[in-house]
């Protein structure tokens, strides 16, 4: 996690219980099960008088559960609003938290090209036998080979490529792993084939990170718009949904 992120969860996380001070002895937070582990680690070191548990359904928890917050990467629907709205008298305040968002780096030879989303999945995922993808040139015929890379231990909220990497006994992955970013930034530097993911933060903007082609066939760049509007294939953005009443005076004590 981005220390921009961890810095913006403990501010909220405090805020919730001063919340939970004033309305209840017991407050508790839905979170998708992926966060649990993440966020008991931070209510503790924070020693915040909250309780974290999982819920593959954070509406229900919050609206028939009266949890005073959850923190889902899934948008509310507008009939778990109305459910809400109808048991409560007012709509649950929506707050974009933070996005996980991973980006595809290559050698600068090919900087700015393009991958599908279904190459993202064979070149860095799980698969039976080892198979060489190469890069396509602007005449249509192939390239160098792509070597694949990563930084070791760099995913965490990331679930769903988190799901494509994570191999059972029959398949591996093809990818090297590196220790850390000085690693990861010279193997992409040196080797003309090298292409890489990592989790996406403001200080690889310059870096140039490829375009991803979605199943539909449109391309994304990684930017603002396209990751808070979820188009950007590569991008879990989660959202943090609190049963704040109109009446907020306890924010000002």
């Amino acid at each position: 996690m981005n220390k921009r992120c961890y810095l913006l969860m403990t501010f909220m996380l405090v805020h919730v219980s001063a919340l939970a001070r004033a309305q209840s002895p017991n407050s508790v937070v839905a979170v998708e099960p992926n966060l649990v582990p993440l966020m008991k680690a931070l209510v503790e070191e924070r020693q915040l008088d909250i309780r974290v548990i999982g819920s593959e359904d954070v509406p229900f928890s919050i609206t028939n559960q009266r949890f005073k917050m959850g923190i889902s990467s899934k948008k509310w629907q507008d009939r778990e609003i109305a459910q809400f709205q109808q048991k409560f008298g007012y709509k649950p305040t929506e707050l974009y938290f933070t996005a996980d968002v991973i980006a595809i780096l290559s050698n600068e030879k090919h900087s700015g090209q393009k991958i599908t989303l279904a190459e993202v999945k064979k070149l860095f995922g799980c698969n039976p036998s080892p198979e060489v993808i190469r890069w396509k040139n602007d005449d249509g015929s192939s390239g160098d080979p792509l070597v694949p890379f990563a930084i070791d231990k760099q995913l965490v909220m990331h679930e769903e490529f988190s799901s494509w990497v994570a191999c059972g006994e029959s398949n591996y992955v093809a990818t090297q792993f590196l220790a850390d970013q000085p690693a990861f930034e010279k193997k992409l530097s040196s080797q003309d084939g090298a292409i890489g993911y990592v989790v996406y933060t403001d200080q690889f903007e310059n870096s140039h990170p490829l375009k991803i082609i979605d199943d539909l066939g449109e391309s994304y760049d990684v930017n603002k718009e396209t990751i808070l509007s979820g188009r950007y294939p590569l991008a879990s953005v989660y959202y943090m949904y609190l049963n704040l009443p109109p009446n907020r005076e306890y924010f000002n004590e």
